[in-house]
C-alpha cells in the first residue's frame, strides 16, 4: 500500500517517527503509539532425549540463550523428548530452543500509519521522549487495516470522513538475534496399518535391529520395495539382552504401526494381524480351540510348529520340527508319562549316559533287533532271574571268558548235544558226584600217560610200565579169559617170596582163576 503522491518515501524504511500527538494531516507517517514490556521467561533449556542404539545414554543438553548476562540463569524449563539423537544436532537445536522461547521476552507493541513496517524488516526510531527507545527495532509482526466507503456513504447523514486506515506491529530490538516461539511437532494420533516390503526375491528382510520396512496404504508414491519407509522397529513379546522372543515380520505380512510420543519420525510396529491375503494357519471357527506358534520355511516347503489344543477330549502338544531337533537340559529332566508311550526312529540312535542308569519295567520288556547286538561292560555284569531263564540261538554261539568261571546248580543240570563235543582243559580236570558217574557210549576211548584207580579195596596202576594192581584180592568172573604173554612169562608169589618150584602153567593159572581156585599152592 503506497500513495502515489509520496514517491519520494522509500519502500523499506530506515527510520520511522514517533509522533504521540498526532492530528489531521501529517507529513509523513509516523507511529502514535509505543508500548514496550519485558515479561518473564526461561533462561535455561534443559532436553532429553532417547535413543535404542545406546539406551544407557541420556542425551542431555543445555542450552542458553544469548544475552541473558543480567538475568538469573537458573529458570530452568526442561522438554522431553528433544528430538533428536545425536549430540551435534542437539546442540545447535536447544540454542534455537532457548532462544524461542524468549521470543516475547522483550518486544514493543506499535500503532500508527506507516505502512513500511513489515515483518523482518529493521529500522531505527526517532523523536521518543525516551531516548533508550530510540535504537534500531526489527519488525516481528504487523497487522493493517483499512476503511473506504462508497461515495453515498460517505455523503450520508453522520458518515465517517474520508478513507480510514491504521497499523499494529509488534517489534523486539535489531541488535541481538530474535528467534520465534519453537512450533509443535505434529502429532499422529491413533494406530496405522501398514504391510512389510522388501526388495524383489526377497522373503525376510531387516537389519542388525530386527527393523524392517514397510508400505502405508495412504502413500501414493510408495513403490512396495526397500525404499518405501525408513527402518522401522519391531516390538517383540520378550526383549532382554542376548535373551527373550524374536519373531521379524516377513514380507507380505499385515503389521499395526504406533509413534512413540506420537512422533511421524519414529514408527514402531507393535502387533500383526490377519488379513484376506494373510490366513491363519488354521481354518476358523473350525479349530478355535487351537493355540499355535507356526513358522514357515525360508523360501521352501515346511515349517517348525508348537501347537496346543484345548477341546475336551482331545487335549495335545503338538511339536513338529521340520528338520532337526535339539533339547539341551543342563540339570535334571523329568518325564511322566500316564498311558502308553511310542517312538520311532528312522535311523540311528545314540544314548550317553555320564554315571548311573536305572530302568524300572513292570511287566514286559521286549527288545527286537533285525541285525546284530554289541555290548560292552568294562568292569562286571549281574544278571538276576528270579524264574526261568531261556536263550534260543539259531545258529552258533561263541564264549570267551579270560579268567575263571563258577556255574552253581541247585537242582539238576542237564546238557544236550546234537553233534560231538569237546572239552579241553589246560590245567586239572576234576569232577565230583556224590552218588555215581556213568558213562553210555558205543564206544569209549580214553588216553593218558597214567591212569589210577582207587577205591577202598585196592589201587589199579596203569602206565608206562604195566598195569597194577595193589589191594586185598583179585576175583575175576567171565565164560572165558583169554591170556597171552607175548614174551617172557608169568611170575606169581604168595607173601612176596617167589615160588621155586615148577614152571607156572599158564594154562592151569588161568582155569583156576576161572573156577575161582587159588592161584599159587599153599
Amino acid at each position: 500500500i503506497k500513495d502515489e503522491q509520496e514517491d519520494s518515501q522509500e519502500a523499506f524504511p530506515d527510520t520511522v517517527l514517533y509522533h504521540a500527538s498526532g492530528g489531521g494531516d501529517q507529513a509523513e507517517p509516523c507511529l502514535r503509539r509505543f508500548s514496550y514490556r519485558e515479561q518473564v521467561r526461561s533462561t535455561r533449556q534443559v532436553q532429553r532425549d532417547y535413543t535404542f542404539t545406546h539406551p544407557a545414554y541420556r542425551l542431555e543438553q543445555v542450552g542458553l540463550p544469548d544475552h541473558i548476562q543480567h538475568l538469573a540463569n537458573d529458570y530452568e524449563r526442561f522438554d522431553y523428548p528433544g528430538r533428536y539423537k545425536r549430540e551435534a544436532v542437539a546442540k545447535p537445536l536447544i540454542h534455537t530452543r532457548a532462544m524461542g522461547l524468549r521470543h516475547d521476552a522483550r518486544l514493543a507493541e506499535v500503532e500508527g500509519d506507516d505502512v513500511r513496517l513489515q515483518p523482518g524488516l529493521s529500522f531505527s526510531l526517532r523523536e521518543h521522549p525516551r531516548e533508550t527507545f530510540n535504537v534500531y527495532w526489527r519488525v516481528i509482526s504487523a497487522s493493517h487495516t483499512g476503511t473506504q466507503f462508497t461515495s453515498l456513504q460517505e455523503e450520508a447523514a453522520g458518515a465517517q470522513q474520508g478513507t480510514h486506515y491504521s497499523q499494529t506491529a509488534v517489534v523486539v530490538s535489531g541488535l541481538i538475534e530474535w528467534r520465534p516461539e519453537p512450533l509443535p511437532k505434529p502429532h499422529v494420533d491413533g494406530p496405522h496399518m501398514a504391510t512389510v516390503v522388501g526388495p524383489p526375491g526377497e522373503e525376510i528382510y531387516c537389519d542388525q535391529w530386527g527393523r524392517v520396512k514397510v508400505s502405508f496404504p495412504w502413500d501414493r508414491e510408495s513403490r512396495d520395495n526397500e525404499f518405501s519407509s525408513c527402518w522401522v522397529r519391531v516390538s517383540q513379546g520378550w526383549a532382554g539382552g542376548s535373551w527373550g522372543s524374536m519373531a521379524i515380520p516377513r514380507i507380505g505380512q499385515e503389521v499395526i504401526i504406533q509413534y512413540v510420543n506420537a512422533d511421524p519420525d519414529q514408527p514402531m510396529i507393535t502387533g500383526r494381524t490377519y488379513c484376506g491375503n494373510q490366513l491363519p494357519p488354521y481354518d476358523l471357527p473350525e479349530h478355535k480351540t487351537r493355540m499355535t506358534i507356526k513358522s514357515q520355511t525360508h523360501k521352501g516347503d515346511g515349517f517348525n510348529e508348537l501347537r496346543f489344543e484345548d477341546e475336551l477330549g482331545r487335549q495335545e502338544v503338538f511339536i513338529h520340527a521340520e528338520k532337526d531337533q535339539n533339547n539341551v537340559v543342563k540339570h535334571n529332566e523329568t518325564t511322566r508319562v500316564g498311558n502308553d508311550r511310542s517312538e520311532k526312529v528312522a535311523r540311528d540312535e545314540v544314548l550317553e549316559v555320564g554315571q548311573d542308569r536305572h530302568d524300572t519295567i513292570v511287566r514286559d520288556d521286549r527288545l527286537d533287533i533285525g541285525q546284530d547286538l554289541f555290548v560292552t561292560v568294562d568292569r562286571d555284569k549281574t544278571l538276576i532271574v528270579k524264574r526261568s531263564h531261556q536263550i534260543s540261538i539259531t545258529q552258533d554261539r561263541i564264549e570267551e571268558i579270560g579268567n575263571s568261571r563258577v556255574d552253581k546248580v541247585a537242582a539238576n543240570h542237564s546238557r544236550e548235544v546234537g553233534g560231538h563235543s569237546t572239552l579241553e582243559v589246560q590245567g586239572h580236570h576234576q569232577v565230583h558226584a556224590g552218588e555215581a558217574i556213568r558213562f553210555q557210549t558205543r564206544q569209549f576211548e580214553s588216553q593218558a600217560e597214567s591212569m589210577r584207580w582207587s577205591t577202598p579195596g585196592g589201587v589199579l596202576t596203569l602206565d608206562g610200565s604195566g598195569l597194577k594192581f595193589n589191594g586185598s584180592a583179585v576175583h575175576f568172573e567171565a565164560r572165558n579169559i583169554d591170556l597171552e604173554v607175548l614174551q617172557g612169562g608169568i611170575a606169581v608169589s604168595a607173601g612176596g617170596v617167589p615160588y621155586t618150584g615148577e614152571p607156572v602153567c599158564v594154562s592151569c593159572w588161568l582155569k583156576a582163576a576161572a573156577e575161582h581156585q587159588a592161584l599159587v599152592k599153599a
